[in-house]
């Protein structure tokens, strides 16, 4: 690995690519080449990279060429959130506060028999 041009570092747990091998990666996806494959033509072995990293590979070279390229838009555009309502939003607050109230009263249940159970102990010690 050390040897091939387009890899700058190696080490047990880190490899890292030359801008040049990024940049020819990110287009061979715009083509539609597979990123193994684009891997393979520019002789690093996927297989000894394993699964992840080729992920991680993609989804960093996505990443970075979206930040420089700011105009460019999400791949997924078809979809699109519809703006919340003002009935829809408070439906959704009082479902949030209905959630806060259980769990508040499920932690003074808990308090209660925490409470009960510390202070049987007290009692036990001391007789």
């Amino acid at each position: 690995m050390e040897k091939n041009p387009y890899v700058s570092f190696v080490s047990e747990t880190t490899i890292r690519f030359t801008e040049e091998f990024k940049e020819i990666a990110y287009a061979g996806k715009q083509t539609g080449t597979p990123l193994p494959e684009i891997f393979r033509i520019h002789g690093i072995d996927p297989a000894i990279l394993g699964s992840s990293r080729v992920e991680g590979f993609s989804y960093t070279l996505n990443r970075r060429n979206r930040k420089e390229d700011p105009d460019q838009k999400r791949s997924n555009t078809s979809y699109q959130r519809s703006p919340k309502t003002g009935e829809e939003s408070l439906i959704q607050r009082i479902e949030q506060l209905e959630h806060e109230l259980a769990y508040t009263r499920q932690e003074v249940e808990f308090l209660k028999k925490w409470y009960y159970v510390k202070f049987e102990d007290n009692l036990n010690f001391c007789f």
